[in-house]
């Protein structure tokens, strides 16, 4: 079992606390590459959380097609807001060299 640190915005950690957040998605750089169900998620140094799951996909679109978007931005932007905001946090040449991971977590002491 490995600890990974990851940092999200304010208002996505409090999406997190809350439990409307329950997938983090990232460009799927090699320092993540090997997290696993029953790795640890520690948000922001303060959040602590357990990985229930981890899927790989080629594209941000990909993830939007099937994955519940309302867990990964509770506030339910559209489809194409939600490509776009991914395209403001990352870079298309990421995205594209890298590919995307899909973290699904749930927090440490929940049932």
């Amino acid at each position: 079992m490995k600890v990974y640190r990851l940092y999200v915005k304010d208002e996505y950690l409090e999406m997190i606390k809350s439990g409307e957040k329950r997938i983090e998605v990232r460009v799927a750089y090699p320092q993540l590459r090997n997290i696993k169900p029953g790795d640890k998620i520690l948000f922001n140094n303060e959040v602590p959380a357990v990985v229930t799951g981890v899927k790989r996909y080629e594209t941000f679109r990909q993830v939007l097609r099937e994955e519940p978007i309302k867990k990964i931005f509770p506030d339910e932007p559209s489809f194409e807001r939600a490509v776009k905001r991914f395209h403001n946090m990352y870079p298309k040449w990421k995205e594209n060299r890298y590919g995307i991971m899909v973290i699904k977590f749930k927090l440490i002491g929940e049932v």
